[in-house]
């Protein structure tokens, strides 16, 4: 086997070939699904066919052999025995994905289970394990020849004993209607040698010459003219995430620059002409930010085709009958994030296929339809992508989860717990509502492991249970963590920055309207539309040296003037909202944010920090530390 001749090479083969895998996946299971759906056969014919080009120029010949077999058994089977070659199909599907997990790893690849595979096919014995070579020929008539049509039918007829013909240019409606043409070209697989095909097209008469060729790849160029295509496509070029994040921080200066220019002009009434250049500069800025922020997008769908392979495969193993919707998968993460988000998914779905869906016995007993149904929903929400797992089963078992957090000693035994305070305690360590321990789930770590990763990126997890009925896991995260607009504020005379994404409104509140807990003092808390919001007094949590030495007559005069509103930012993510209050708005602001240090960042109360004109370095509060807290408490 030939090494792949560079590492380019390499990633374009290896792109290729998880794109042809996941293709070769839906089909199967499509054709499972219904075996009388055209669509999805012809789909498995079309991959079956690029990657046996795919292979051939990579330089893996066995497994082009291997796949042209595949391809021409998909052809010739008969509906009874579809089952059986779909089954292989999957392993050789698998087998496919281990191949690239293996060049992934820059390790030599072991062909023994394709060799496997191989065995397989052969046990079809109407078939043989190489079905053919796969040939092009280009047939010259004479220009004295009157009749070309009619010898090309002839031609051909002859072919057909000896071969399959799958291609005909011109295409045989044309031929059998005589449309002149002097070249024939044919595509055709044949277990004949060379010389048999040579002999009977070179007997035929008024031919002048013919060429013939082994065929390889996979994409024909020649179109129904014998014109090679032109295709129109835009060129794409592939651009390094670290390139990317350098532009992110080229262009946070420039927004910083950008600022203190307005800020100098402001304050030094520059001409009209001035402000109006500062103005197309600033637009000109906020057009390539808006232009980098969607080169980071990546579809969630690079990410999500593997998911209906797995619900396939694990439902089967435990004997349910699951069908698996995605909508929205089209919508565009930044590719920061969307890497990191394959293990949650993985780890939600799993639960649901294994924790949520019951059996079919089980769910006819409960008057359900026997078949039940997960249904992956992404959708934007705000400056946020939701991502959700929604399942018709069992629905969490709330006495359950009680019980064990009660062995477990996460709470004491008959302690009152909401509800959703008991759904809060499934993202603790060990804490599991599995009947019993598979390879699938039930060790207790998948959703404690969903909500970190979750949280470091900035998001945050719901969950809406039903009992017996459904249950919802929300994922709510931010679309990209480039450039982020926040809402600069005053507390205390300091500046602080708040993410302005999640922002839902700015409220000013009649001091009589705060409510206090009778127990603790400094909790409190506002209605709004009927509901209560927590709140947080930023300027009593962040504690100054300068409010300490304040004088005694400094005190009373601000106790003396003390205002009749207060001014409240509201902040919400997903269901849950928080409130905090503040001394005044300074404004928006477009920031790069830069992370703080350990100790800072252990702290929990900022999720970064930003930089501004001057080099004044400005905090970021992580309103999801605060709304975590108070729910928790």
């Amino acid at each position: 086997m030939e090494d792949l001749k560079s590492e380019e090479f390499q990633e374009v083969m290896l792109s290729e070939l998880s794109e042809r895998i996941e293709e070769l996946n839906n089909g199967l299971m499509a054709l499972e699904k219904d075996p009388t759906n055209k669509e999805a056969y012809d789909d498995i014919l079309r991959t079956l066919h690029s990657l046996k080009g795919l292979f051939g120029l990579s330089g893996y010949p066995q497994l082009s052999s291997l796949t042209h077999s595949m391809e021409n058994l998909m052809t010739s089977i008969d509906s009874a025995r579809l089952d059986k070659v779909i089954l292989l199909l999957f392993q050789y599907s698998d087998e496919l994905r281990r191949l690239a997990s293996s060049l992934q790893g820059g390790k030599t690849p072991e062909l023994l289970r394709f060799d496997q595979l191989t065995q397989q096919l052969a046990s079809f014995d109407e078939f043989m394990v190489n079905l053919g070579n796969k040939l092009g020929i280009k047939v010259l008539f004479s220009p004295d020849c009157k009749v070309i049509s009619a010898r090309s039918l002839v031609l051909l007829k002859k072919l057909k004993k000896k071969a399959t013909i799958e291609r005909i240019v011109p295409p045989m409606e044309e031929i059998q209607a005589g449309i002149t043409f002097k070249e024939l070209y044919l595509e055709i697989t044949t277990q004949e040698a060379d010389e048999a095909i040579t002999k009977i097209i070179e007997e035929s008469q008024d031919v002048l010459s013919a060429s013939m060729s082994r065929l390889l790849d996979s994409v024909s160029t020649i179109d129904k003219t014998g014109v090679i295509e032109d295709n129109q496509e835009p060129l794409n070029v592939r651009v390094g995430l670290r390139d990317l994040d350098q532009i992110i921080q080229l262009l946070g200066e420039l927004v910083i620059s950008g600022q203190f220019i307005r800020e100098i002009g402001e304050q030094q009434s520059y001409s009209r002409d001035f402000k109006e250049n500062l103005a197309s500069y600033e637009r000109t800025i906020a057009n390539i930010q808006d232009l980098v922020i969607r080169m980071r997008l990546v579809p969630l769908e690079t990410i999500l085709t593997r998911f209906p392979r797995m619900v396939r495969d694990i439902s089967q193993e435990e004997g349910k009958k699951i069908d698996f919707i995605i909508t929205g998968k089209h919508i565009g993460i930044d590719r920061q994030i969307i890497e990191k988000l394959t293990n949650p998914l993985t780890h939600l779905i799993r639960n649901a296929v294994s924790h949520g869906i019951e059996s079919p016995e089980k769910r006819l007993k409960k008057k359900k339809d026997e078949r039940g149904m997960i249904r992956l929903a992404i959708s934007h929400e705000h400056s946020d992508i939701v991502i959700e797992i929604r399942d018709n089963g069992r629905g969490l078992d709330y006495k359950k989860i009680r019980s064990k957090a009660e062995k477990s000693g996460l709470i004491k035994k008959g302690e009152k717990k909401t509800n959703e305070e008991l759904q809060q305690l499934l993202f603790s360590q060990h804490i599991s509502t599995a009947e019993k321990t598979t390879e699938i789930s039930g060790r207790g770590i998948g959703l404690n492991i969903v909500k970190q990763i979750i949280e470091e990126n900035g998001g945050n997890i719901e969950i809406v249970s039903e009992p017996g009925k459904s249950t919802s896991i929300r994922m709510i995260i931010p679309i990209s963590v480039a450039i982020t607009k926040v809402l600069m504020l005053n507390i205390q005379k300091h500046r602080f920055a708040i993410p302005m994404a999640n922002i839902e409104q700015i409220l000013s509140i009649p001091v009589n309207k705060i409510l206090y807990d009778s127990d603790d003092r400094m909790s409190k808390s506002i209605v709004v539309d009927n509901t209560p919001v927590p709140l947080v007094d930023l300027r009593d949590f962040l504690k100054f040296d300068s409010s300490a030495t304040s004088t005694i007559q400094e005190k009373k005069n601000a106790t003396h003037s003390l205002k009749q509103h207060e001014l409240v930012v509201l902040w919400r993510k997903g269901t849950r909202n928080i409130g905090f209050l503040v001394n005044d708005l300074l404004g928006e602001r477009d920031v790069v944010i830069k992370p703080i240090n350990e100790f800072l960042s252990q702290v929990g109360t900022f999720s970064g920090a930003t930089i501004l004109e001057g080099g004044q370095v400005v905090l970021v509060i992580d309103p999801m530390n605060f709304l975590e807290t108070k729910i928790n408490a």
